[in-house]
């Protein structure tokens, strides 16, 4: 599911708040799904920093299902290009 930066009823600029200023929606299923797909952004770098690049190309992938940034297709990148890596380095 892609979040997008606007209201989803009437596409005023997402400004953080949990009410649409315009129309009054309330957008805090939308400000869920952002914070869940940071959470898992952050677990990525983390298993990164571990070394864990399984882990890490898992918890990309599911981020950028949840909502797509250009910050998680690079984390969702790396973590595929390191996981290849390693299985190259295994299996010569």
């Amino acid at each position: 599911m892609a979040v997008a930066h606007h209201c989803p009823v009437c596409q005023a600029r997402f400004r953080g708040a949990r009410v649409c200023s315009r129309c009054g929606a309330d957008l805090e299923p939308l400000m869920g799904v952002a914070v869940k797909a940071w959470r898992l952004r952050q677990a990525t770098r983390e298993a990164l920093d571990r070394g864990d690049h399984e882990r890490a190309l898992v918890l990309a992938s599911e981020a950028q299902h949840t909502h797509r940034t250009p910050q998680g297709e690079s984390l969702h990148l790396l973590s595929a290009w390191l996981t290849d890596l390693d299985s190259r380095r295994q299996n010569p």
